[in-house]
């Protein structure tokens, strides 16, 4: 009965989460610039390549789904307000599934950091957070950019952005302290994530609007914090209109739920990471 207390009180005790984090801030700033300056080391037209992937992406499957398949958001045959709806999906996605992918083999691949004493092994997941969603913020000023150029025009309500980044950041780093604590104990949970994830897109509504999904199974996409996030940049970025109390409750207490329990489980399994590396 004390175990399951003290376990309860470490899944709310969110101050000590936060405090740890701000402890380490030095580490994780440092890391985080030096991960993602890493990404484009070498390569010819380095940062460039940031703006670049989310802009294939999109242009590729604007024309798959909105010439060939003739999938449309609302009542626009616009091909650009498609991309627009798009991007608002793709931006988000990218950066969640890249880094959920990556954290699976984010102890394995830093033994040298792991086996260190003094280092808080607990900042990896949160720094591969952070430089994905760097290359997020490439993604969501191109977007920006977009709605302008399609005369929708911004309103007031793009303020919630960095709320929508920070829901974001608490889900990804949650899931990803998750997955790279099992991913020491279990390899095989490097495959199956990768598969969970490819399953996941499929299902949350980034190339089709959530209309298309039947009545009976519209709880999947409440359930969903990330379609619940995506569907919060279409209000505001397409619509401008404000996210919904129902999503801003469902986003926030899952993500958060993540975020408290893949804490917790990373500080009580972490201290056995080196017998298995």
């Amino acid at each position: 009965m004390s175990k399951a207390l003290t376990l309860l009180a470490d899944l709310v005790n969110v101050p000590k989460a936060v405090a740890t984090l701000i402890r380490y801030r030095d580490a994780i700033r440092i890391l985080t610039w030096r991960d993602f300056r890493a990404r484009y080391r070498g390569s010819i037209f380095g940062i460039l390549w940031a703006v670049a992937q989310p802009l294939l992406m999109m242009l590729a499957y604007t024309l798959v789904f909105s010439y060939f398949l003739k999938v449309r958001f609302g009542s626009s045959d616009s091909p650009f307000i498609f991309a627009v709806y798009l991007l608002c999906g793709l931006v988000p996605w990218n950066a969640f599934s890249e880094g959920i992918n990556a954290s699976c083999t984010l102890i394995r691949t830093s033994p040298n950091l792991v086996k260190k004493v003094v280092f808080p092994v607990e900042v990896l997941p949160v720094n591969l957070t952070l430089v994905m969603m760097i290359q997020q913020l490439i993604g969501l000023a191109l977007l920006l950019i977009l709605v302008l150029a399609v005369g929708g025009g911004l309103t007031l309500w793009v303020l919630f952005l960095p709320f929508f980044l920070f829901l974001q950041f608490m889900l990804q780093t949650g899931l990803s302290w998750l997955l790279a604590s099992f991913s020491v104990f279990i390899p095989d949970f490097r495959q199956a994530t990768s598969l969970l994830t490819l399953l996941l897109m499929f299902i949350t509504p980034i190339f089709y609007p959530e209309t298309v999904i039947p009545e009976r199974f519209r709880f999947l996409v409440t359930l969903n914090p990330m379609a619940q996030i995506i569907g919060m940049y279409r209000r505001v970025l397409m619509e401008g209109l404000p996210p919904t109390l129902e999503q801003i409750f469902w986003a926030s207490g899952i993500s958060l739920l993540f975020w408290m329990t893949g804490f917790v489980w990373f500080s009580r399994t972490k201290h056995a990471f080196p017998d298995y590396l």
